[in-house]
């Protein structure tokens, strides 16, 4: 698939854009519409705005499509002190913490500070979401399922969440982590769990075996 990667320079600070990691959460048109005009060519113009504003509403986008980089000595994106995992309601997961997305061969495949993973199983930009879930009709509500997330001994030290798709089957993730319900008020804590990404488990969003049964291919 072709790059689909920009970037739009500013005086202050530029903003990266990465369009196959966008769902149009539309946080940035809100949040900063001089900025952010999706009817304008180009469409993003970091000068509309100080760097402070562009900073604060870039941090918002769930999905890390958006980024940016001060040129006026600002600081850097902070990486928050720990990780969540968020189940949205009909959507995907948003994770926002010190994450890295490990491929099949245990390479670091993208290291950030927020992601959204498909859950829904049709993404073709997996293992990110790319907004299939509406064209789908994927429904969950968000509200967490049994708990089977694990807690053992690990380095303390070491708060990286690392996500690893496994081929054909769900999200194994290693490290100290939150997942949330949608609506904030359920929340599991440890540093192992099994997240499903096919989109048919009946613990949601926990993984309980249902890919095997459908024949899910995770297709990279």
């Amino acid at each position: 698939m072709a790059n689909k990667a920009f970037v739009y320079p500013g005086e202050a600070i530029s903003i990266h854009y990465d369009a196959k990691r966008c769902i149009h959460a539309t946080e940035c048109a809100h949040g900063l519409p001089g900025v952010f005009d999706p009817n304008r060519k180009p469409w993003i113009n970091p000068n509309e705005a100080s760097a402070d504003e562009v900073v604060q509403v870039v941090q918002r986008c769930p999905t890390g499509a958006l980024h940016f980089m001060r040129h006026d000595g600002g600081a850097a994106e902070p990486v928050p002190d720990h990780n969540t995992i968020t189940a949205s309601a009909n959507g995907p997961l948003f994770l926002r913490g010190d994450l890295e997305v490990i491929a099949p061969d245990g390479s670091v495949l993208l290291k950030d500070t927020r992601i959204a993973l498909c859950r829904c199983g049709a993404s073709k930009n997996k293992p990110f979401c790319d907004g299939s879930h509406a064209k789908k009709g994927f429904q969950d509500t968000g509200v967490l399922g049994v708990n089977v997330v694990k807690t053992v001994e690990a380095d303390s030290q070491d708060r990286v969440l690392r996500i690893s798709p496994s081929t054909d089957g769900p999200f194994a993730l290693k490290g100290e982590a939150e997942i949330v319900s949608a609506d904030g008020q359920t929340c599991y804590s440890g540093n192992r769990m099994y997240l499903c990404r096919c989109g048919a488990s009946s613990n949601k969003p926990f993984c309980d075996g249902t890919h095997a049964r459908i024949g899910f291919t995770s297709g990279e």
